[in-house]
C-alpha cells in the first residue's frame, strides 16, 4: 500500500482528535465527572498511544470503550491519588498565606512553588506511563518523578508545545470544543513517547 500523502494523514489525525474529544466529553459525563473523568482521560491517552505507535486506522470507538471498562477502577485510584496530592499542595499554600513572619512566608512559598512545578510535570508523565507500561501502582509515580528530572529536554519541549496550544485556545476558544482535551493529550503522549522506550526507561530506572 502506498504511503499516504501528508495532508491526508493530517486530515485523518484531525478527524480522530475531534472524535476522541467528543468521546472524552461523553464518557466523562457518563461517569458524572467524579468517577468518569479519570477513566475517560486514561482511555483517551491509550487510544492516542495506539494511533501514534501502532496504527492510525485503529477502531477508535471500540478501543475507547474497551479501555474505559478495563481501566475504570485503576485509573480512578491513580487519578485520585494525584488529585489528593494536588489538594494537599493547595492547602499548604493557604496555610503559608496565614503566616505572619514575612521572611518565613516567602521562603515557604518559594519551596511550595518549586514542589508544585515538579508536581505538575509528574502529572504530565503519569498517564502516558500508565498506558505505555504494565507496572505496579507505585512505579508509575516513581518513574514519573524520575522522568521529570532525567528527561529535561523532552519535558521542556512538552511544556513549550502545551504553552503554544493553550495560547491558541485563548485566541480561538472555539477550538476547545473541537480539540480541547484530545489535542492536549496528543501532544503530551507524542512527546512522552520520545522520553521512554522499552530499552530506555526500564534499563535506566
Amino acid at each position: 500500500m502506498p504511503e499516504r500523502k501528508w495532508y491526508i494523514r493530517l486530515g485523518n489525525i484531525g478527524f480522530n482528535l475531534i472524535l476522541l474529544n467528543l468521546l472524552w466529553i461523553t464518557f466523562t459525563l457518563a461517569g458524572f465527572v467524579i468517577i468518569g473523568f479519570f477513566p475517560a482521560t486514561v482511555s483517551l491517552f491509550a487510544v492516542i498511544r495506539k494511533l501514534i505507535v501502532e496504527d492510525e486506522d485503529t477502531p477508535i470507538l471500540k478501543e475507547f470503550m474497551n479501555f474505559y471498562k478495563l481501566e475504570f477502577k485503576m485509573s480512578n485510584l491513580i487519578g485520585y491519588i494525584i488529585f489528593l496530592a494536588g489538594m494537599l499542595l493547595f492547602w499548604d499554600f493557604q496555610i503559608v498565606q496565614q503566616i505572619s513572619n514575612e521572611s518565613l512566608q516567602v521562603l515557604l512559598f518559594n519551596v511550595l512553588l518549586v514542589i508544585s512545578i515538579f508536581y505538575l510535570i509528574i502529572v504530565l508523565y503519569v498517564f502516558p506511563l500508565y498506558v505505555h507500561f504494565d507496572l505496579k501502582l507505585r512505579q508509575y509515580l516513581q518513574y514519573a518523578c524520575i522522568l521529570a528530572i532525567a528527561k529535561p529536554f523532552q519535558t521542556i519541549m512538552m511544556l513549550a508545545f502545551l504553552g503554544v496550544t493553550i495560547y491558541l485556545y485563548m485566541l480561538m476558544p472555539s477550538l476547545i470544543f473541537l480539540f480541547g482535551m484530545s489535542l492536549t493529550c496528543y501532544i503530551i503522549m507524542k512527546v512522552a513517547s520520545l522520553s521512554f522506550s522499552k530499552t530506555d526507561i526500564l534499563q535506566e530506572m
